[in-house]
């Protein structure tokens, strides 16, 4: 709904700060925090959203690990159930390559919104479903 507007968002400290915290919220409430800061960088260029994403969830990552592990919320199963997603991860970063370049053929904004509504869908699925 939000990109129906022709209106832009424009990406300065305090939207970015308003951004972050509704991501914070959300990733925090139903494990989806991506959408509010691609929203904010969605007329970005596909390298620079994409740098600015990735540099975004490897520091929530490590945060939040930091943080359950420094609770004693972080039991080894978890960490041992962490890694079986490892493959997964190297399969997305061999398949960056050729859809980086399909991607930067002016898709970038199409598949950010695409993931932030598939995004919004599923929570409203886990929500009432």
């Amino acid at each position: 709904m939000l990109t129906a507007r022709t209106v832009a968002v424009p990406r300065t400290p305090r939207t970015l700060a308003v951004a972050g915290a509704v991501s914070g919220v959300t990733g925090a409430a139903a494990s989806i925090g991506g959408p509010p800061i691609a929203l904010v960088h969605r007329h970005a260029t596909g390298p620079r959203i994409r740098a600015t994403l990735a540099m975004y969830f490897t520091a929530g990552a490590v945060l939040s690990l930091g943080a359950l592990a420094a609770g004693g919320e972080l039991p080894p199963r978890a960490l041992l159930a962490g890694l079986l997603f490892v493959p997964f991860v190297l399969a997305g970063y061999a398949a960056a390559g050729p859809l980086r370049r399909y991607l930067d053929r002016g898709r970038t904004r199409a598949a950010v919104l695409v993931t932030a509504a598939l995004s919004a869908a599923l929570l409203i699925f886990r929500a009432f479903g």
